[in-house]
């Protein structure tokens, strides 16, 4: 079984933008009724970049319609859809998999 520390070095060698590579965390959908402007935010979870996007753009104009009746207002239209990124913790998502990887060693070593 390979340590810890010698399997993070091989996976930080073989990736030149660790911890530098980002990700669309949330859109934030900006729509008007006649007198104001209302912001609505759509988290991801889980979805790459391209999936939320073109969701949410599908989207928009019916999540900001379900946002206008929960405000007790009329929708007029979507004014702008903005979206938030975020880091991407690969050393969180490499000690996930290690974790994964190293209980599936033990349970195939143990006959499980």
């Amino acid at each position: 079984m390979i340590s810890y520390a010698e399997a993070l070095s091989r996976a930080k060698a073989n990736r030149t933008d660790w911890n530098e590579r980002e990700r669309i965390a949330k859109a934030i959908i900006t729509w008007v009724d006649s007198e104001y402007e209302y912001e609505l935010e759509i988290e991801n979870e889980g979805m790459d970049d391209t999936e939320f996007t073109d969701w949410v753009e599908k989207n928009a104009e019916a999540f900001a319609k379900e946002d206008a009746v929960e405000n007790e207002t009329a929708f007029d239209e979507v004014y702008r859809i903005d979206y938030e990124t975020e880091t991407i913790d690969d050393d969180a998502e490499f000690e996930e998999d290690y974790e994964a990887w190293a209980e599936f060693e033990w349970e195939c070593q143990n006959d499980r």
